[in-house]
């Protein structure tokens, strides 16, 4: 599997063809010709099909393409299929900024999911409140994208808060008394969840040997984790994305500390990689879940792309994000008006991550989102009941 290589559309009408549609683009726009005379309902994804964040981008559109797939092979929105737009953030805040322009100027957008990352999407959200289109930023784990946003803003993904201290817990329950700490020393996200973490820590008694503050564009990690672990503590753990967890778990075993490692995301350059064998952490989605939901998605997948070896929560996230969008616009109706109408009453959306999805009204995010123990075996992971 390589998505780093693999090109992304800058549009995509996905599976058209399964309702008549002859689909045909340029630049950002994709014909809404039906030989039936259904018009499209046109969803925005804001995201990064280009730069170092292009992996995510490129499993958000495989995810996107299979449920709008499926979408309209079942009918569609009322009869109307479903085609997407996308446009490339670079998950940049001044290109996601310059994006949201566009979409918010397109009539046709009726949602736009994105961006990637928080960094992104909140800088953007003034763009979309005031153009009054719902931002649906399904991967948006900062508070802040949510908390400080409006009604317009909403999110399917557990915060990093939430997330932190769920961490700190479970870490304390393992009968661990200390943990080194490395982070992403960045303002909009790592910081924030580092706070969250090292809060919970405090409360439950977990010891912070050190913490020290990274970027994930560095090559060498290893004077920040000598540092961390010169107190020899029971376990370490990262606060950080996948790509540099992979290199952090890699350094941190080549100067000798062989501890418990927490941390790492499910994606393939850390779950390839041989020292981040054993990883924890907690998980809203887990492809080996026996769910048939979950089995059933899994094989579509893998069905339809076939050249893919795993499938993880950014896929996941981005699968459900889809039918929640749909299912919005099937009770509120497909213009923006109806969508934001609609997500103010969706409930018990079918889930591959939750199971169901209700939105929390007063948060804008799922009710109670869950997370499951799970431990990296062979390059998977599994649940974990250590």
């Amino acid at each position: 599997m390589n998505r780093l290589l693999r090109s992304v559309a800058v549009v995509s009408v996905a599976s058209l063809t399964a309702v008549g549609l002859a689909a045909c683009a340029s630049g950002s726009a994709a014909s809404s010709d039906s030989s039936s005379g259904a018009s499209p309902v046109y969803f925005g994804v804001s995201s990064a099909t280009t730069g170092q964040y292009a992996q995510y981008g490129e499993q958000f559109k495989e995810a996107f393409d299979l449920a709008v797939e499926e979408v309209n092979a079942d009918g569609g929105i009322n009869g109307h299929p479903v085609a997407l737009k996308y446009e490339d953030s670079q998950s940049d805040p001044k290109q996601s900024v310059a994006v949201a322009q566009k979409f918010v100027g397109d009539d046709s957008i009726s949602l736009v999911f994105g961006d990637y990352s928080s960094a992104a999407s909140i800088p953007a959200s003034p763009i979309y409140t005031a153009g009054k289109l719902v931002q649906y930023g399904f991967n948006n784990s900062n508070p802040d994208f949510t908390a400080k946003g409006t009604q317009y803003q909403w999110s399917t993904s557990i915060t990093t808060s939430a997330t932190y201290t769920w961490t700190a817990d479970y870490i304390k329950k393992q009968g661990i008394d200390s943990v080194g700490v490395s982070y992403l020393n960045t303002a909009d996200w790592g910081i924030p969840a580092f706070n969250a973490f090292k809060a919970e820590a405090k409360k439950v008694g977990l010891k912070i040997t050190d913490a020290e503050g990274v970027l994930d564009t560095s090559d060498d990690y290893r004077p920040s984790l000598t540092k961390a672990v010169a107190d020899k503590p029971d376990a370490f753990v990262h606060i950080g994305y996948g790509p540099d967890a992979a290199k952090i778990v890699t350094q941190l075993r080549a100067i000798g500390y062989d501890g418990t490692f927490y941390g790492g995301q499910d994606e393939e350059s850390f779950d390839g990689t041989k020292d981040a064998e054993g990883a924890i952490n907690g998980a809203e989605f887990l492809a080996s879940n026996p769910a048939k939901e979950v089995q059933d998605f899994v094989k579509a997948f893998k069905k339809k792309y076939p050249k893919e070896t795993e499938v993880t929560g950014f896929e996941a996230g981005a699968y459900d994000a889809l039918h929640v969008a749909v299912e919005a616009a099937k009770i509120g109706g497909t213009s923006r008006e109806g969508i934001l109408a609609g997500f103010k009453k969706v409930k018990d959306v079918p889930s591959v991550v939750y199971g169901k999805i209700t939105f929390d009204q007063s948060t804008r995010r799922v009710a109670s989102p869950q997370l499951t123990p799970s431990i990296l075996k062979d390059g998977s992971w599994v649940a974990y009941n250590g």
